[in-house]
């Protein structure tokens, strides 16, 4: 068993250190063919916010050298919505949720940890906001954790780690999340040169071009030592990555993209670093 939150009154004990990166199966409804949640430990949630958000009506996908660029805009049902559909649908997974806190509207993380405490799920990940400074950051947990039992993960943006690692960690976060890739822009999916300027796709950065920011946010914060478990999260696609997760002080993967690009692989690279650890 893995603890993710030791120092939390409810903890948040996983049987497996893989976890079902934020988004990976939907709400719970989308697994790839093959892919078998008791392979995980946990299952994240897409971002949520308070209302339901359409998201990012233009281009949301573009293609980059090793990876790609996805922008949905936080698209989500919204909590009452997801209280209605997708929780009694949890329940069938077997495994412990944990809401996606979205990055776009940190107001709303209070309201929402209310009510998030009134079903049963294993803790909350926010999802810190670009641009976020580490006061900022370390406000946000504090007002989250406060009167709270449900765990907290920090999931914090590579380009700036380790300050926002440290205000997270004092401020009351259960484990940190390392991290989020750094945004980009590259054509859509699809689209052909012309005279006009094309629209662009500006997201965050997935698939394995991510994956080294993660290692490199990730040895930052593990060189902190802040007594808190962490996760390591973006790019992983390789019994490599894993391993070099582990080894850099991870104590759980995320993984997300390889699930969906490489979904026959998942079981055996799974089975792969089980073995070894």
């Amino acid at each position: 068993m893995i603890e993710l939150a030791p120092n939390s009154k409810t903890g948040l004990a996983l049987r497996s250190p893989f976890i079902l990166g934020s988004g990976a199966i939907g709400w719970g409804e989308a697994s790839p063919p093959g892919i078998e949640p008791a392979w995980f430990g946990a299952f994240v949630t897409p971002p949520l916010t308070l209302q339901a958000k359409r998201g990012n009506m233009g281009p949301r996908l573009a293609e980059i050298p090793g990876g790609f660029i996805l922008n949905t805009g936080d698209h989500n049902p919204g909590l009452r919505r997801v209280f209605r559909d997708d929780v009694e649908r949890w329940d069938a997974l077997d495994l412990p949720v944990i809401v996606a806190l979205s990055g776009a509207a940190p107001e709303d993380w209070l309201r929402l940890g209310e009510r998030l405490e009134e079903i049963m799920i294993a803790g909350v990940e926010a999802q810190l906001p670009p641009g976020a400074t580490p006061h900022e950051a370390g406000q946000w947990i504090a007002n989250l954790k406060r009167g709270r039992q449900l765990p907290v993960l920090a999931k914090v943006r590579s380009t700036n780690a380790a300050p926002l690692a440290e205000a997270c960690a004092g401020a009351g976060a259960d484990a940190l999340v390392v991290g989020t890739p750094p945004r980009a822009a590259a054509p859509p999916l699809g689209s052909v040169s012309s005279g006009e300027r094309p629209p662009l796709v500006e997201g965050v950065i997935g698939g394995p071009a991510a994956f080294p920011f993660t290692l490199r946010a990730l040895a930052a914060v593990a060189d902190l030592d802040l007594g808190v478990p962490l996760v390591a999260a973006g790019g992983i696609t390789s019994a490599e990555d894993i391993d070099w997760c582990f080894r850099l002080g991870a104590d759980a993967v995320q993984l997300r993209s390889v699930l969906w690009t490489a979904p026959a692989s998942v079981g055996q690279l799974i089975g792969a670093d089980v073995s070894r650890h």
